[in-house]
């Protein structure tokens, strides 16, 4: 068996995985979202017309302070939508298992595992800080 037919069943493996249908089901939710693609839409171009007039020197730094609160508070409702609760939730699932997958396969060829954690803040021996 070659590298490329083991890397197609690691593949077929990974897409039966919960994780995978979980991230399916949440995606599929989030895109239905009608009014959180509204919300989304909203806040994409008033982040946009605020940075720009910002830096166009068409609005004063009060009013920018105002206006990124604004758009603080819409990022926040948008963030607390059932779908997006959801998908932001399976998708970490999601990325866990890949960068499991990843440090497996890394650990398999190098002999040394990858941390899993923020190593600026450590004195563990692994090699990254």
């Amino acid at each position: 068996m070659t590298i490329l037919e083991k890397a197609a069943e690691l593949g077929a493996m990974i897409r039966e995985t919960e994780e995978k249908k979980r991230l399916d089901k949440a995606t599929e939710a989030y895109e239905a979202d009608e009014d959180m693609k509204a919300m989304i839409e909203k806040y994409s171009e008033y982040s946009r017309k605020t940075r720009d007039e910002f830096k166009d020197g068409k609005m004063t730094e009060a009013v920018y302070a105002l206006c990124q609160q604004q758009i603080a508070d819409m990022y926040n409702m948008i963030m607390q939508r059932p779908a997006m609760v959801e998908y932001a939730a399976a998708k970490k699932e999601f990325d866990d298992l890949m960068q499991g997958v990843y440090g497996e396969i890394t650990y398999q060829i190098t002999g040394s595992r990858p941390c899993s954690h923020d190593c600026g803040s450590c004195s563990a021996k692994c090699g990254n800080n």
